[in-house]
């Protein structure tokens, strides 16, 4: 019986892939009761050919190939469609996991009745250096929005990465829980909406995942976007993380303020980038705004003051 499923998308990851695999296959449970299934987000380099060898070894590795890219949200939900485990796991293909802790999480999962579980990491520097990020005791199970106040409902950023949790297959097709189909900062709203739904929910000390710092990677470094992808990450981002704030109750206005706060510094970054683009990338990216004006904005309005909504109209329509 599968009763786990872990997820890798990849693109670009030929420097890092082994790694990765390698530590999902230095564990303490048979392979029979887990599958990994990679997702080929049709990435250019030799990847998938490293990603073949290891399926010849691991019967219980399936490879997804996209013919085009379709983006992480998009091949995370790819891999998920196909899972065959009670939970699953998204592992980002540039990171890894700790050995010999699968039998653990699952006991975690399985003993708790968990929806999600909950756990710690590891950085890992570009010098090599490991640190570890535990700061908090351990939570038992729990409803989400209990767990939210109980970890620091005031710093929910911490909370956003996806591979810091293991989830409940059916947990996530009953809330109907998808990753937003987009480049960068899918994590959040997909977070957000888990959290707010979770009726077991659970946290461990243990740092299970371990993240590499890279700095020359999409989130690990400031650096020039294309127009539609840095509108993906600032603007349709951002309103997607106010749109699952119709799941939190009413009266959790700290958490509401919070999640509202996050979805600000997300909006704001767009600043940041812009003045990093060429002239020809700053029109094209200011005519994406143009035209998606009328979807976007109640949602400007919302975060923004009314004078700096004014002068973002005047830099969006102006000359």
């Amino acid at each position: 019986m599968i009763r786990l499923s872990i997820v890798i998308p990849f693109y670009n990851v030929e420097k890092y892939i082994a790694e990765c695999l390698d530590s999902v296959y230095n564990q303490d449970i048979p392979e029979e009761e887990y599958e990994v299934i990679c997702v080929n987000d049709a990435s250019p380099d030799n990847s998938s050919d490293i990603v073949l060898e290891y399926q010849k070894k691991h019967s219980n590795l399936i490879l997804v190939e996209h013919e085009v890219n379709k983006k992480l949200g998009a091949a995370r939900n790819t891999g998920r469609k196909i899972a065959r485990g009670k939970y699953i796991w998204n592992v980002d293909s540039d990171d890894m996991i700790v050995p010999n802790c699968l039998g653990e999480i699952l006991k975690q999962c399985e003993d708790g009745n968990l929806d999600i579980l909950c756990f710690s990491k590891k950085d890992l520097h570009d010098d090599g250096i490991l640190i570890s990020d535990t700061m908090r005791d351990s939570i038992s199970p729990t409803s989400g929005i209990d767990f939210i106040h109980r970890y620091d409902g005031d710093k929910l950023g911490a909370l956003c990465p996806v591979w810091r949790y293991v989830f409940r297959k059916e947990f996530l097709s009953e809330n109907n829980i998808y990753s937003p189909e987009i480049n960068m900062g899918e994590d959040v709203p997909y977070t957000f909406k888990s959290l707010f739904l979770a009726k077991r929910i659970a946290y461990v000390s243990e740092a299970w995942y371990v993240y590499r710092r890279n700095v020359n990677s999409l989130t690990g470094s400031k650096k020039e976007l294309p127009p539609d992808v840095l509108y993906e990450k600032c603007f349709k981002n951002t309103w997607m993380i106010l749109d699952v704030l119709q799941y939190l109750p009413k009266e959790e206005t700290n958490i509401r303020n919070s999640c509202t706060n996050v979805a600000k510094f997300t909006f704001k970054l767009w600043s940041d980038f812009y003045k990093m683009m060429d002239n020809e990338n700053k029109k094209a990216f200011r005519l994406i705004c143009r035209k998606r004006y009328s979807n976007d904005k109640k949602m400007l309005k919302q975060i923004m003051s009314r004078r700096k909504y004014c002068c973002y109209l005047l830099w969006m329509f102006g000359i």
